[in-house]
């Protein structure tokens, strides 16, 4: 009998996959996301054809929003003056809402990556949003391929999905608190449905992939990352 052989996958393309995070944060977060201000999503100013795409997509009505990372620094900003820029990282600025929530601003430093725009995206209840692709790295790759990460913040009951096209596959995930998702949003199809009654809590980090990024996948077992020791180290 010829040896057996198993095939050797390559695993998560940073350019076309998706990567669901055996990394779990544990603890409560849940006050400092219930002292927040969310409001509705401004819409662009810079392009006609985004604001009609953003509308068909339910983006505009079917999620409320508070901002970590903005490019005026102010956490009602979800959205960029000029659309077809690339974002460049030192130009967006933290907002209160980071340096006033010790826990989120951990888990957010916890990821050591360039970012741009980092927000908590709130799907309301009953609402889907079909699968769609983005244009962040349409925009230019001066400062690196855009990758985006979504962490999910609270738990949720069965029938709140985020739903992923590939070229080669399509899943529905139900994420765990603290767990979190890392995709191209260029070539991976994305959407989400939260058909419970209750919101959903996501956060969405658009981020610049670096080598820390690339060695992440390299954890094949859970690791969970406890939030109050994130904070106690940062403190120190």
């Amino acid at each position: 009998m010829s040896e057996l052989k198993q095939f050797n996958p390559e695993g998560y393309n940073p350019n076309t996959g998706i990567y669901a995070s055996p990394y779990i944060f544990q603890g409560d977060w849940g006050s400092e996301i219930e002292a927040l201000n969310f409001t509705r999503r401004e819409k662009p100013v810079s392009d006609e054809n985004i604001i009609k795409f953003d509308e068909e997509k339910g983006i505009v009505e079917g999620y409320l929003y508070n901002s970590f990372k903005s490019e005026d620094g102010s956490e009602s900003t979800t959205e960029i003056t000029d659309f077809w820029a690339e974002e460049n990282p030192a130009d967006f600025k933290y907002t209160n809402s980071y340096y006033n929530s010790p826990k989120l601003k951990a888990m957010i430093d916890w990821f050591q990556c360039e970012k741009t725009r980092i927000r908590i995206f709130q799907q309301q209840p009953g609402h889907s949003m079909e699968i769609h692709t983005d244009f962040d790295n349409q925009r230019g790759n001066e400062f690196g391929e855009t990758l985006r990460i979504f962490v999910q913040l609270n738990d949720m009951p069965a029938g709140a999905w985020f739903h992923f096209k590939t070229a080669d596959s399509q899943v529905h995930i139900n994420l765990q608190k603290g767990q979190f998702l890392i995709f191209n949003p260029d070539h991976t199809g994305h959407g989400t449905q939260n058909l419970t009654s209750v919101p959903r809590d996501t956060f969405m980090m658009v981020v610049k992939r670096n080598e820390w990024l690339n060695n992440l996948i390299k954890q094949e077992t859970m690791q969970f990352i406890d939030i109050d020791s994130l904070v106690q180290s940062k403190a120190a």
